[in-house]
């Protein structure tokens, strides 16, 4: 079943939102951990993919407006040079199609160290995003 999003506009950007907690994790279950699964058999060495595909499947969802600058991304995925270049590319794509109007997903965050999962941030001058905070059940 598709979920129904819900389309809102927040600061520069429109996101499309899912608000029920099973129905977020369902989609995440779904979507995220295709793309991790996808990351890892690409560059297995990167533990944080095994550790957050892990992680998933025990956490419970909400959605909430945050503080970028709350935000941590995780340092030793942010000092690997191959992915700063991939980012960089694929940060300022998603940056065009955004200002065109595109809808984005919320970030995705780990509650415990607010670590960023999943999502673009910083980059746009906005102080704060729709986020998808998973907590340890």
């Amino acid at each position: 079943m598709i979920p129904l999003f819900e389309y809102r506009k927040f600061g520069l950007f429109t996101y499309h939102l899912l608000t029920d907690p099973l129905t977020i994790k369902t989609h995440l279950m779904k979507w995220i951990l295709r793309e991790w699964e996808s990351d890892h058999r690409e560059a297995p060495g990167e533990g944080w993919t095994v550790e957050w595909m892990n992680l998933l499947s025990k956490m419970e969802f909400v959605l909430e407006v945050i503080r970028i600058d709350d935000i941590h991304p995780r340092a030793d995925l942010m000092s690997v040079e191959d992915f700063q270049v991939s980012l960089k590319e694929r940060a300022d794509e998603r940056e065009e199609a955004m200002l065109r109007g595109v809808s984005i997903e919320p970030l995705l965050v780990n509650r415990n160290g607010f670590e960023l999962m999943d999502g673009y941030t910083k980059r746009y001058q906005q102080k704060e995003a729709y986020a998808y905070i998973g907590s340890l059940l």
